[in-house]
């Protein structure tokens, strides 16, 4: 049994200089749409990461974002209906974006002028950026093991709810204003007291589980917050996700080797604009998980 992953590139498996993981897990992407003004780009292709980043700070517009068409999620499926028996493709969460609903409807135009190729199965991954980067890397770990689209499937589930687990913060809460993510009355009584939100994804959805004075103060409860999850769990490997914030990611990596030696550092995901349209720059995201080597 083969198995080809498939994800949209809100899955951030990118790298610094414009580098992405796609490649290296032979994984096929399919670009989110960004949006400044009246400029359609899609992600990866007409626009690169660090190209992002640069026309954020530059563009009199505030970028918005949109799903995968279903036309471009079709062709990825029949780009490997020939060369695959089953095809997983792999979505953000279906609380935040409508690229998992395009999937199904893709899903069904699929299977109308394909029935004899590759059986298609849409995966919503209820969750974001380099969280849902890692399920995608353990799909593909699984799919090379040989093991069969709903038993991976039923795989990444457990992983997520039991292996894995994500909170981030922001620097500046202003763009999760503007994208509708934070209540003006909740963004000025934040702003006036300087307090940072603590976001988990439940449910699909943002969830704003506490609120700290300050971004020091915010990663440290983070790792409280984990430890709670994650209590008596030996060989947890810490990942990063971040907009803008490296020099964060490089003072939390030396926190862990200095208070948390047992902790193994993992991947950096740089977040790409389907993200960080919403979140902006300064956000910082750290996942705990077991079980899985990227």
């Amino acid at each position: 049994m083969t198995v080809k992953i498939v994800s949209d590139t809100s899955a951030d498996l990118n790298c610094p200089d414009n580098k992405t993981l796609y490649e290296k897990y032979d994984v096929e992407p399919v670009s989110m749409h960004i949006i400044f003004g009246v400029d359609d780009y899609e992600e990866l292709k007409d626009i690169t990461t660090s190209e992002f980043y640069e026309k954020f700070k530059t563009s009199k517009d505030h970028p918005h974002t949109s799903q995968p068409t279903q036309q471009a999620i079709l062709e990825a499926y029949e780009k490997h209906s020939k060369g695959y028996d089953e095809i997983i493709s792999f979505h953000i969460s279906s609380g935040l974006s409508g690229s998992y609903p395009n999937a199904l409807f893709a899903k069904k135009m699929y299977e109308k002028k394909n029935p004899d190729g590759a059986k298609v199965y849409p995966f919503d991954t209820k969750v974001a950026s380099g969280y849902h980067g890692l399920m995608v890397i353990k799909a593909t770990q699984l799919a090379k093991e040989g093991k069969n689209a709903a038993e991976i499937m039923e795989a990444i589930v457990k992983w997520r709810e039991n292996n894995s687990q994500l909170y981030f913060t922001v620097e500046d809460l202003v763009y999760l204003f503007k994208g509708g993510r934070l209540s003006r009355a909740k963004y000025y009584a934040a702003k006036l007291m300087s307090l940072k939100p603590i976001i988990v994804l439940k449910d699909g959805k943002l969830e704003v589980v506490k609120r700290s004075k300050g971004v020091d103060l915010a990663i440290k409860d983070i790792f409280d917050l984990q430890f709670e999850k994650f209590v008596g769990q030996e060989n947890i490997t810490v990942h990063f996700m971040e907009a803008q914030y490296t020099d964060k990611v490089e003072e939390v990596k030396e926190l862990i080797k200095d208070q948390y030696p047992k902790l193994k550092i993992g991947e950096t995901f740089k977040m790409g604009g389907t993200i960080a349209s919403h979140t902006g720059p300064g956000t910082l995201g750290i996942i705990f998980t077991t079980d899985i080597e990227v």
